[in-house]
């Protein structure tokens, strides 16, 4: 986790506005190198996604939010391949533009698969 990653995930769950090493947050949605990767909906309920970039810093911002925000999910690379792990020991092939819903209003965390 890095400092940056750790300052902006705080900021995201604060609701409040930052920015650092090319990431940015206005408290509602978080943007790194100009990519949403991480929102906030009016229901509540919050989702993230690697934008199309399965890179070590991608993966280390959307972490870090998931372990700020308290979901228990986690992005990783395993020969090559983007995963996704959750708490109850689910894991899964992500596509590096799939939205999965870490925060839900209903309680449940679901996959937005790539359109």
């Amino acid at each position: 986790m890095r400092k940056e990653s750790l300052k902006i995930a705080r900021a995201f769950a604060a609701g409040v506005a930052a920015s650092a090493a090319r990431t940015r947050t206005d408290g509602q949605a978080v943007y790194l190198h100009g990519n949403r990767i991480a929102q906030r909906e009016a229901d509540g309920s919050i989702w993230v996604t690697l934008a199309g970039w399965g890179t070590v810093t991608t993966r280390d911002r959307v972490n870090t939010l998931c372990r700020v925000l308290g979901s228990g999910v986690r992005f990783y690379q395993r020969d090559h391949v983007q995963r996704v792990a959750f708490p109850d020991g689910a894991d899964f092939d992500t596509c590096p533009r799939d939205r999965w819903e870490i925060a839900a209003a209903g309680g449940e965390i679901r996959n937005t698969p790539e359109a």
